[in-house]
């Protein structure tokens, strides 16, 4: 009796280390989307400010030239 609980213990704990596994790949995985997502969000960012810039220079310049 008691092996059998035993290697019902065993055999429940490495079905929890295989699932604990399987989630640290997929959280890595997201994890890694996540920086891409945040690393194009910072560059579209900087690509709307550059364009508000230029939009303001030419506005100036426009200006100057009335």
């Amino acid at each position: 009796m008691k092996k059998i609980i035993i290697i019902t213990i065993l055999l429940t704990l490495s079905s929890c280390m295989v699932s604990q596994k399987t989630f640290d790949e997929k959280c890595c995985a997201l994890e890694c989307e996540i920086q891409e997502l945040k690393s194009k969000a910072n560059s579209m960012e900087l690509k709307e400010q550059l364009l508000r810039q230029s939009i303001y220079d030419l506005q100036i310049k426009n200006d100057t030239i009335k």
